[in-house]
């Protein structure tokens, strides 16, 4: 099995990281689920299970995780920019302070993951399922939150407080319920979202676009309207 040495890895986890995608799965096949450091770049982990796993601070820049399952794993600081991750479980993902450039999470479920902090400018965020999910100064610029082919984007509860959604595409999203407390919406198209009962307290709204928008119980203290 090719390993390397790793200096993050638990004293009490005998062994040394992955080197490659055969290494990795021999090694989740053997138990292990502490993979910190892990840089594993354009991987073809597609349909790989690796929920729970800690892999923060890794890169797995430019690899394909489609239909992955990463639910509950911890993957703060890592590096998942131009990855590949349509339909993949990332439900309970710890992930603040991640990066996630143009990275593609088309129809992936989010219930519950926190971004909090993480960049993730033009990332294709489209029929994502992220009830309650966290996002809080998380940079959203340019991101992609349109409904997909066969279902729309549910981030009904999420936590956007602070977070940056400049220019950032939310037709139609349903976010009833958000919380959208201080986020940067210059630019953003809300046309059509479900936004009842959602609290933009302190948002700059003059540069929103919000036609056709559901608004019925809108939180708009100290908003500045169009």
């Amino acid at each position: 099995m090719p390993l390397r040495p790793s200096s993050d890895r638990p004293a009490d986890l005998p062994g040394d990281l992955p080197a490659d995608l055969e290494a990795l799965k021999d090694a989740l096949a053997a138990g292990r689920r502490h993979f910190a450091g892990l840089r594993l770049g354009d991987l073809d982990g597609v349909a790989l299970d690796l929920g729970d796993c800690d892999l923060h601070g890794g890169c797995f820049k430019e690899g394909r995780f489609g239909h992955a399952r990463l639910a509950g794993a911890n993957v703060e600081a890592a590096c998942f920019q131009q990855a590949l991750l349509w339909g993949a479980d990332l439900s309970g993902l710890k992930a603040s302070g991640s990066f996630w450039h143009d990275a593609d999470l088309s129809a992936a479920r989010l219930q519950g993951a926190d971004f909090g902090g993480a960049l993730m400018h033009r990332c294709c965020l489209r029929g994502v399922l992220g009830a309650h999910s966290r996002w809080r100064s998380t940079r959203l610029v340019e991101a992609d939150f349109r409904g997909g082919l066969d279902q729309p984007t549910d981030l009904g509860g999420a936590d956007f407080q602070g977070a940056d959604l400049s220019f950032a595409q939310m037709q139609g999203a349903q976010l009833q319920g958000s919380d959208l407390r201080g986020a940067c919406l210059y630019g953003t198209n809300m046309g059509g979202a479900d936004l009842r009962d959602a609290d933009l307290s302190g948002c700059d709204l003059r540069d929103t676009d919000l036609r056709d928008a559901m608004l019925e119980g809108t939180v708009l203290h100290d908003a500045l309207l169009p």
